[in-house]
This record gives structure tokens, C-alpha cells and sequence, in this order.
């Protein structure tokens, strides 16, 4: 991990993961655990943020089986309504 240019601390990353950049949460989380290893506070802050990025993959799958889903269905429609405008000319 590079050397920030900007001091990374919990604050900053708690920042991050309630304006909901978990990424860069993660991230600094990760660099924080290298520089302090035996901080069980930082331990803690990434298993939190690992576990709430997990959850909100998982709860977004659903929705995103259902816009692909939508997406056909209106591909679908398109083509049939082309199709059939080609008929009529």
C-alpha cells in the first residue's frame, strides 16, 4: 500500500463508509491494520465494513437480476415492434 499523502485514520475511514465509499474504507482500514497490527479497534472497524460491503452485495444481486431482466423484456418489445413496422412498409 502507498504511502498517503494524507493522514489515514479510523475517523477518515468511518467517514468514508457512512458517505458510503466502503472501497475507500477498506482501503485505508487495510493500511491502518499494516501500520497498527495489534489494534483490535481496527480489527474490528474491517470485519465491520467487510461484513456491511457483503450485505450490500448481496442485497443489491436481487435487484440487479431484476433490471437485466427488465432490460430483456423491453430488448424483446423493441424488436417486435421493428419487426412488425417492417411488415407494414
Amino acid at each position: 500500500m502507498n504511502n498517503p499523502s494524507h493522514p489515514y485514520t479510523r475517523t477518515l475511514a468511518r467517514l468514508y463508509a457512512d458517505q458510503g465509499y466502503h472501497d475507500k474504507a477498506l482501503e485505508v482500514y487495510q493500511y491502518l491494520m499494516q501500520k497498527f497490527p495489534g489494534r483490535k479497534d481496527i480489527l474490528d472497524d474491517l470485519s465491520d465494513i467487510t461484513i456491511r460491503m457483503r450485505q450490500i452485495k448481496t442485497t443489491n444481486e436481487p435487484k440487479l437480476a431484476l433490471l437485466v431482466q427488465e432490460w430483456l423484456d423491453l430488448l424483446t418489445k423493441y424488436k417486435q415492434v421493428r419487426a412488425s413496422a417492417r411488415k407494414e412498409y
